[in-house]
């Protein structure tokens, strides 16, 4: 798989954290592990559908440690959403006191 598709993978992870934080207000763990279970079933099957015949042992650990990527991207994706959504409400609460 294509290093660009693989970074691609890990900000569609956060991006989907962030959106089920800011716009769906799930709670941040949850969209985490949502978030990257996606993301690393998607790299899985794009592996699988390239797969050749005699394919390395390294392909176990390349999927562990893409997981851990996407869980990373999506914690931070979910932090970013977290603070926009604080910073955004304080805002309001404010405005409303005024």
């Amino acid at each position: 798989m294509s290093e660009n598709l693989v970074w691609l993978l890990y900000l569609v992870a956060g991006g989907l954290a962030f959106a089920a934080v800011f716009h769906k207000r799930w709670p941040i763990a949850l969209s985490m592990v949502a978030a990257s279970t996606i993301v690393t079933l998607a790299w899985y099957a794009a592996v699988e559908l390239g797969k050749k015949e005699n394919e390395p042992a390294w392909i176990n650990v390349d999927l562990a440690m893409n997981a851990s990527f996407a869980l990373i991207f999506a914690g931070a994706g979910a932090a970013v959403a977290m603070y926009v959504r604080m910073k955004k409400g304080g805002a309001q609460a404010s405005d409303d006191q005024e």
